[in-house]
């Protein structure tokens, strides 16, 4: 995957306060962390109050009423871990439900593929040259032959492509070429087509596996180790995870905790 990365020596320049090189990742503040770890902010939002207002007003925002805990205003959503927002995101779906795939052409918004009848509960997805996109290179179907085509900053546009109602950002969009699309098409029809149909929830668990990927710094190959069910038996592993039989990893559990946790941020109907 072709990545915006930054040189040892530029990034060293940014550690050693260089005016014009802040660092891309910033280091975690042991202090921040501990004041996120009650709950109350995310950690990124704990190190922005921090360095702006100070610990002061960071422990004043922990130590103010929870809503709900007083009766006044609605009770605050509890974090959850990530056997939780699987089992969740599981059951939403379940009773949400799906059709049967159609199979034949289906359009994205990064061009047309074809969805065919597959093995098991999930249709097979493929796409080709000659009618749906002219001028592509010729492509793989494993899921990181395909990360692997678009650069990092493609890969979150596709997540957000998968939402109900959303508007991608078109400059990037523009920025593609024929591959990138082809590839981006290819994520988009597994996705909503074929994983959500192998196991309900999944295409949330992916489209938060794809944003990690518009981290420079998070590689391709973590891809399978954040989304299981690139791997083979990945929608059994999911269910026997629910089943209490199996543990999920470390990566496959913070992909689902970063996951969106809202009702409304769903798949487009397909």
């Amino acid at each position: 995957m072709r990545r915006h990365g930054r040189s040892q020596e530029s990034e060293a320049d940014a550690r050693d306060g260089h005016p014009h090189r802040p660092p891309l990742r910033p280091r975690a503040d042991p202090q921040a962390a501990r004041l996120a770890a009650g709950g109350r902010m995310t950690p990124d939002a704990a190190l922005s109050l921090q360095g702006s207002a100070g610990n002061a007003a960071f422990v004043a925002v922990q130590r103010m009423p929870r809503g709900g805990d007083n009766g006044e205003g609605p009770a605050e959503e509890k974090p959850m871990d990530g056997l939780s927002r699987l089992r969740r995101a599981n059951e939403r779906a379940e009773k949400r439900g799906q059709a049967a795939a159609t199979l034949g052409q289906a359009d994205s918004p990064f061009g047309a593929y074809t969805v065919n009848k597959g093995r098991g509960a999930g249709p097979y997805i493929t796409s080709n040259v000659k009618h749906q996109h002219p001028g592509s290179e010729s492509l793989g179907t494993t899921y990181e032959e395909l990360v692997r085509a678009l650069d990092a900053e493609h890969l979150p546009l596709v997540a957000q492509a998968a939402r109900s109602g959303a508007e991608l950002d078109e400059e990037i969009l523009g920025s593609m070429d024929a591959t990138q699309r082809r590839a981006a098409t290819m994520l988009y029809g597994i996705m909503t087509q074929s994983e959500e149909r192998r196991f309900p929830g999944a295409g949330k668990a992916m489209r938060s596996a794809l944003t990690k990927q518009g981290d420079p710094y998070h590689e391709a190959d973590e891809f399978e180790q954040d989304f299981p069910m690139g791997k083979v038996g990945g929608a059994q592993y999911y269910r026997e995870v629910l089943a209490g039989k199996k543990q999920l990893s470390d990566k496959a559990r913070k992909n689902l905790e970063d996951m969106s946790s809202s009702s409304s941020d769903e798949e487009r109907s397909s």
